[in-house]
């Protein structure tokens, strides 16, 4: 564990030193707009923590990074596992940060002091700030979706070769398309039972408890795509 949280460190170090002012104005913007306008825009701000996170390969091998992997005191499976898990820290603690902020954002309500109070648009802005479903939802849904896009990109991305990500997309998309495509099909004619998304919990400990299972699924998934990773990788090496 020692070894893996060093490789988080050197990421960390790696990726959010090269985004850190792009960080830091991005969620001050972000946040500036969320006080005004809406609590849930604070769900953007993982969009913003894809700033530490892309940079880490493009930056690893105009250095060569790999060439210091292979020559740390650290097995190659941690070095690969310290990566998904930072990728999944990282969208976590945006997802922490942006209920917080819009926690700030729903006690302030500094929609107040807009001017044309009364209009239509003042009652949409009025109705964001009151919709704790829509705000909390968006901002675990934004951060479940990217750990779970950013480290399926980077598990491909590592066993596949990363000059064929553009690749890896498209044929992710025809399969996924593909398997949609087949299951209407086939539910619509009756071949196989109709699949209804359930509904999203009608209190607040049941909405928190399906928050809080829908990062444990992320993480407990980023780790699996780690550890395929990380077994393709030492295969390839030996």
């Amino acid at each position: 564990m020692k070894d893996i949280l060093k490789i988080i460190k050197f990421d960390f170090l790696t990726g959010g030193s090269a985004a850190f002012t792009g960080l830091l104005f991005g969620i001050a913007v972000i946040f500036l707009l969320s006080l005004f306008l809406a609590p849930m825009i604070n769900g953007y701000i993982s969009l913003i923590a894809m700033l530490p996170v892309i940079p880490l390969q493009s930056t690893a091998e105009k250095n060569g990074f790999n060439k210091l992997y292979g020559i740390l005191p650290v097995s190659r499976k941690n070095i690969t596992r310290g990566r998904f898990i930072y990728i999944s820290c990282v969208f976590l603690c945006s997802e922490i940060l942006g209920i917080i902020l819009a926690l700030i954002s729903k006690a302030l309500k500094l929609y107040r002091f807009l001017p044309n109070q009364g209009s239509e648009n003042l009652k949409v802005i009025e109705n964001s700030f009151s919709d704790n479903e829509l705000t909390f939802s968006l901002i675990t849904g934004m951060a479940v979706f990217f750990i779970v896009i950013f480290t399926y990109m980077e598990m491909m991305g590592q066993i596949f070769g990363r000059e064929n990500e553009i690749k890896i997309i498209v044929l992710t998309l025809g399969i996924l398309s593909a398997l949609l495509i087949a299951f209407f099909v086939l539910s619509d004619k009756g071949i196989i039972p109709t699949f209804k998304l359930p509904s999203m919990p009608s209190s607040f400990t049941g909405r928190l408890i399906l928050y809080v299972f829908l990062n444990i699924a992320a993480f407990a998934l980023s780790v699996i795509f780690g550890e395929i990773t990380a077994s393709r990788i030492a295969k390839r090496e030996l």
